[in-house]
């Protein structure tokens, strides 16, 4: 889980820094000749989107019911409902920022960065505390000897924007100890995606603060990585809450687009 918080820290933190860097086309262009840039900017923004929602969703309606079935522990009960409480608190910033998104798109707004970091800004906060915070929760129910954390692993296996994944993992983080590449699917698997499945939107990639082989690299328009960004877990938890993903992910994911 902490792994996937990384990724997802990544995306909106290299969303804050390029943002405000890409120049706003002349006024009143309209969204079909909007630079390319700007398009690809915004895909990159509407998959950081999907990817949260999906990985949020899928807590909701799987992780956390399952999880809150294990708990022998007293004191431990209602985790899942205090997890949903956190969900709300950034869901309607996040709404905004969509909104925003496919409003550019749509030509019902013009594109300016600062405003696009606005957006994010309403969300950021409540969004960051969540991610920490889950993660002291998962890591204090290693208290609870009930819990089947191989069986939560795989209850997660269905996370589908694999590209967006992929671009954001940084191998390197804490000296490499986690693995060659994330998610942990056979090299083979990442090979698929890397030579059929990225190349579909290679252009919103380019935003990503990793490279295809995990190796975080600058951001364009801003010429800085975003490795001092990086969040911190026990390793505990990181070795028994890994999320499992399989090769039939690579048939289906939202942010592989055509």
């Amino acid at each position: 889980m902490a792994l996937l918080h990384n990724i997802i820290l990544r995306g909106l933190n290299s969303i804050l820094l390029i943002a405000p860097h890409i120049p706003s086309p002349p006024t009143s262009t309209p969204s079909y000749s909007l630079p390319q840039d700007v398009t690809d900017f915004l895909a990159y923004c509407q998959c950081f989107s999907t990817v949260l929602r999906s990985h949020h969703a899928a807590e909701e309606s799987v992780y956390f019911p399952l999880l809150e079935s294990m708990i022998s522990v007293p004191k431990f009960k209602g985790t899942a409902d205090k997890n949903h409480d956190e969900h709300e608190s950034f869901l309607k910033g996040l709404r905004d920022f969509d909104t925003c998104v496919n409003g550019i798109l749509e030509d019902k707004e013009e594109w300016k960065g600062e405003k696009l970091v606005r957006k994010v800004e309403g969300f950021a906060g409540d969004l960051h505390r969540h991610l920490v915070h889950e993660v002291e929760v998962l890591a204090s129910l290693e208290a609870d000897p009930a819990i089947d954390w191989v069986a939560l692993g795989r209850a997660m296996a269905d996370v589908k924007e694999v590209p967006f994944l992929i671009t954001n993992s940084d191998v390197t983080y804490e000296g490499g100890i986690h693995g060659a590449r994330f998610p942990p699917f056979p090299w083979f698997v990442h090979e698929i995606f890397r030579w059929i499945y990225l190349p579909r939107l290679k252009g919103a990639w380019r935003f990503s603060s990793c490279d295809d082989y995990g190796m975080p690299r600058e951001l364009p328009f801003v010429g800085v990585g975003i490795s001092k960004f990086h969040f911190r877990t026990p390793s505990t938890l990181l070795a028994r809450d890994f999320i499992l993903f399989y090769f039939a992910v690579a048939s289906s994911h939202v942010c592989s687009h055509s």
